[in-house]
């Protein structure tokens, strides 16, 4: 996060900002899991950490697009994202959770969405699965163009990891180990953003 936030600084291209905003969602929502493990959840905390999970994956999507794709799709998907964005924490702030499932909630598993109504768990895969599909396509597309960029495999393969454990947790009603697997992800797509790195330095240089 740090690393994407000073390339910002000295390029000023959007996708560096999109997704270290990004990066910065993911690190909150690690730092407020970590703390549930060790003090429990309150409906505050859950309701931050359930708000950010979906988000997050789009704006990846979102960073993508700037990156690889025509300006004017980046700004509908980014448009997209932030109302569907803005109902869903509407909808998560105004919901009644179940708070037997905040305090029955049993570490090392994940609370995931089980605390959350069905009709806002419904909101969460219209961001989450296409920013995905945008995250993974994108990088394949990229390393299609160019076989060389072999980074963005590994880009691709960090988003089908995030996405099929986003999809386990929501369809399979099994959040076990979603943020083992989310870690995993994120590892793999912070790897290939280091390796695109340091391919455009050398590219610079020559």
């Amino acid at each position: 996060m740090i690393l994407l936030a000073a390339q910002y600084v000295r390029r000023r291209r959007r996708h560096q900002l999109v997704w270290t905003v990004a990066l910065l969602m993911f690190t909150l929502t690690s730092l407020l899991a970590f703390w549930s493990e060790m003090y429990g959840w309150n409906p505050l905390m859950y309701q931050v950490y359930y708000f950010l999970l979906s988000p997050m994956v789009a704006l990846m999507g979102v960073g993508t697009l700037y990156l690889l794709a025509d300006k004017s799709w980046s700004k509908y998907f980014l448009a997209y994202t932030l109302i569907i964005s803005l109902a869903f924490l509407i909808l998560i702030s105004t919901a009644p959770l179940d708070t037997a499932q905040l305090t029955t909630y049993t570490p090392p598993s994940e609370i995931g969405s089980a605390a959350m109504p069905s009709y806002v768990r419904t909101v969460s895969p219209l961001l989450s699965i296409p920013g995905g599909l945008v995250l993974i396509i994108g990088a394949l597309y990229s390393f299609w163009l160019d076989k060389s960029r072999r980074y963005n495999l590994l880009i691709a393969v960090g988003g089908i990891i995030q996405l099929l454990s986003g999809l386990r947790a929501r369809f399979g009603g099994d959040p076990t180990y979603f943020f083992v697997f989310t870690t995993i992800g994120v590892l793999l797509l912070f790897l290939g953003f280091l390796l695109s790195s340091e391919y455009v330095r050398k590219g610079q240089k020559q």
